[in-house]
């Protein structure tokens, strides 16, 4: 495995673990959106950039798009009051969903062949990833605990996503 690889497999680790612990927050009675949006949006910037530096001479600037679109999410979520309103906490998702799809996108047509098994693979989790964020933004009306836990799925789903990408590129570069 590639140093790139490494790396990308530990980012993706780490943002399976921010989502676990989303998951598990509820059952200690924390369920403050407020609060746990911008920290899960701020952690997400902090892990990309570094992501994004220990890969800088990959030329795939992944890490750096997703820090940006991670802290125009972190300020959606300081201004708008997400506790009251289940219709800006999907505002504030739909725009990073929307800002990673782009990214993802991107990323998708550096495989410019068809052909390609990677363009097929990008594309197919691209198109989850868009599926999964729908599927959670239209279902945020319940309470905030029920909120944090169905945002805690998207967010296993995504880091979920993350980690199969560069294990499958390792085992189709051994095949």
């Amino acid at each position: 495995m590639e140093k790139k690889q490494k790396v990308d497999v530990t980012v993706g680790l780490v943002l399976l673990f921010i989502s676990i612990v989303m998951l598990v927050l509820p059952l200690f009675n924390v369920s403050n959106l407020n609060i746990i949006m911008p920290v899960v949006f701020g952690l997400y910037s902090i892990v990309n950039i570094i992501q994004y530096l220990l890969t800088k001479e990959s030329k795939d600037k992944e890490g750096m798009y997703t820090t940006f679109a991670s802290l125009v999410a972190m300020l959606e979520s300081i201004i708008f009051n997400m506790n009251e309103n289940y219709k800006l906490t999907a505002l504030v998702l739909m725009t990073w969903i929307t800002f990673m799809s782009l990214i993802k996108l991107k990323k998708a047509d550096y495989y410019h062949d068809k052909n390609d098994r990677m363009w097929k693979i990008r594309s197919l989790t691209l198109v989850l990833f868009i599926l999964s964020g729908l599927l959670t933004s239209v279902n945020l009306f319940y309470d905030n605990e029920i909120r944090l836990i169905i945002i805690g799925y998207f967010f296993f789903i995504h880091a979920i996503l993350e980690i199969i990408d560069p294990i499958i590129k390792t085992l189709i570069k051994h095949s």
